[in-house]
C-alpha cells in the first residue's frame, strides 16, 4: 500500500510522453535532492529544482521532496498509471495532475558586437573564480594563457587544445579522440568531462558553430558504449536534442542576448551547481566561446 501522494509542480514537457512510451521501471539512484527512476533505457529524475528545471525532471516542494526521498530505496518497482497520471511506488505516489509543463527555451546569439560584449562580461567573471575544475584545470589561468597566445600547457591543458581543434573541424578521427578522452573522466554522477562537454553544446545551441559530425560522433560514443554513467548520458541525450537545465538554458541565453541585468544571478546560479558541475559546465561555455571568436 503506498504511504503518502505527493503533487508534482513542475514538469518537463518530455516527461510524459516518455513515461507513456514506457509504463515499467525501477528507482535508479537516490540522494538528498531528489531520486532517479529508470523508465525503459530513459531516466527521470524527481526532485527539488536547487540545480535547476531539468528537461528530464519533475520537481517537487522541498517538504514533499523530502517525503518522498525517505519513501523510495534504490531498485523499487515504478509504474506509470496513465488513468491518474501518476507514478506509483511502493511508498509513494507521484502526481502530475496538477503540476504546470515547462520548457526551457534558448534564445540565438544576437550579434557578433553582442558576443564581443558578453564574452568581456563572461571573462571578468571568470578571472574572480579561485577554484579549479573537477579536472583540476584553473579557468582563469587557461583562459589568460590561451589569450596571450601562450603554448606551454600542463596536465589536461593540451587536451583542452585539442578540443578547441576537434571542435572547429570535421576531421572524425580527432573528434572521436578527444570526446574519449573527455566523456566519463571524473567523480561523481555526472563526471567533470562530461559536464563541460553540455557547456560546449550549450554555447552552441545559441551561435551554432560545431559540425553535424560533433553531434553524430557524441551521439554514437554514448549510445554505443559505456562510455560514462548513467546520469551523464541523460544530460548529454538532451543537450545533443539542445535541451538543458534551466542553470545552463538561462547562462547561454544572457550571452547570446547581451541582458547584463541578471548576469552574475545566473554566472552564480550555474557555480553553485554540485560539487563542480556548475564550474566545469563554465569552463564547455569558454571553450565554445574561444571555438566561436576563433572563426569570427
Amino acid at each position: 500500500m503506498n504511504n503518502c501522494t505527493l503533487f508534482g509542480e513542475d514538469y518537463s514537457y518530455l516527461v510524459p510522453l516518455l513515461l507513456y512510451q514506457n509504463e515499467n521501471g525501477h528507482v535508479h539512484s537516490r540522494f538528498s535532492n531528489g531520486f532517479n527512476i529508470k523508465m525503459g533505457d530513459s531516466l527521470v529524475f524527481i526532485g527539488n529544482n536547487k540545480n535547476g528545471l531539468l528537461p528530464f525532471g519533475i520537481h517537487l516542494r522541498e517538504e514533499d521532496t523530502l517525503s518522498a526521498v525517505t519513501s523510495v530505496n534504490n531498485g523499487d518497482p515504478v509504474t506509470w498509471n496513465k488513468r491518474t497520471n501518476s507514478i506509483e511506488l511502493p511508498g509513494a505516489i507521484i502526481c502530475l495532475e496538477k503540476g504546470k509543463s515547462f520548457k526551457n527555451e534558448l534564445t540565438t546569439l544576437k550579434s557578433s558586437m553582442i558576443f564581443k560584449d558578453s564574452f568581456k562580461r563572461f571573462c571578468l567573471q571568470v578571472n574572480e573564480i579561485e577554484n579549479q575544475t573537477g579536472l583540476n584545470v584553473s579557468i582563469r589561468e587557461f583562459l589568460n594563457k590561451y589569450v596571450a597566445g601562450e603554448q606551454e600547457w600542463h596536465g589536461v591543458e593540451p587536451n583542452l587544445i585539442m578540443l578547441l581543434e576537434a571542435a572547429e573541424s570535421s576531421d572524425e578521427f580527432l573528434i572521436e579522440k578527444v570526446l574519449r578522452y573527455f566523456l566519463g573522466r571524473g567523480q561523481g554522477l555526472t563526471p567533470s568531462g562530461d559536464d563541460m562537454i553540455v557547456g560546449l553544446l550549450a554555447f552552441d545551441a545559441v551561435s551554432h558553430f560545431l559540425s553535424p559530425r560533433f553531434y553524430q560522433k557524441a551521439s554514437e560514443l554514448i549510445e554505443g558504449e559505456s562510455i560514462t554513467t548513467d546520469v551523464a548520458r541523460e544530460y548529454l541525450r538532451y543537450a545533443l536534442k539542445r535541451e538543458y537545465s534551466s542553470t545552463v538554458s538561462d547562462m547561454v541565453n544572457v550571452l547570446a542576448s547581451g541582458n547584463a541585468n541578471n548576469f552574475e544571478k545566473v554566472f552564480h546560479d550555474l557555480i553553485g551547481v554540485g560539487h563542480s558541475s556548475g564550474l566545469d559546465t563554465i569552463l564547455g561555455i569558454i571553450i565554445g566561446m574561444l571555438v566561436f571568436r576563433n572563426r569570427k
